[in-house]
């Protein structure tokens, strides 16, 4: 293969790469697993006024998660843009479907401005791509009605209610327990 040919399939490996670690973000929102979320920075990623690193993370999960009853982020128009082999830029835009206990339901349309960064990069296999930095810049939240009052819509019976995977989570159904007394 060609130079030219093994540097663009380099360049496609990383991209793949890139969007995995994007959809394993919203992935640790959606489980509130922190460890997860941990393991896509990089050890001396900054998180603004809560400081750098993994305590400043973890303290911005419990503060953003704490009370979060479920959260889904959908990903659309990732782009991403090398500055070497071992630094990138992306913007990726999503939209947010979540609940919690302080402010109830709310949907979100967000664009993400990141920097991704390899570590481990002393074996080309091994690459691993990780976020230097990540902003969240919320276009707009609205609040809404909950959907999680609904009746069960026993899918494929009807397409309108809530369905059997928020049924089965606890929060949710502690949340229908309080909501309904």
């Amino acid at each position: 293969m060609s130079d030219n040919n093994s540097s663009a399939v380099q360049k496609l490996i990383a991209k793949d790469h890139i969007r995995e670690l994007v959809y394993l973000y919203s992935q640790a929102v959606t489980t509130k697993d922190t460890d997860l979320m941990v393991s896509l920075y990089v050890q001396n990623a900054s998180f603004g006024s809560l400081g750098s690193g993994e305590k400043a993370l973890r303290s911005m999960m419990d503060k953003t998660m704490g009370d979060l009853e479920f959260a889904v982020i959908l990903i659309a128009n990732h782009t991403i843009s090398f500055e070497n082999s071992e630094l990138a830029n992306g913007e990726v835009w999503a939209r947010c479907y979540a609940q919690n206990g302080s402010e109830g339901y709310y949907e979100q349309l967000i664009k993400y401005v990141d920097q991704y960064q390899v570590t481990d990069h002393d074996d080309e296999e091994n690459k691993r791509w990780k976020f230097k930095s990540r902003r969240h810049l919320l276009w707009f939240g609205e609040g809404r009605e909950s959907p999680l009052k609904l009746p069960e819509a026993s899918w494929p019976k009807s397409n309108i209610g809530i369905g059997r995977m928020p049924l089965e989570d606890v929060a949710v159904r502690k949340f229908r327990n309080e909501s309904n007394p």
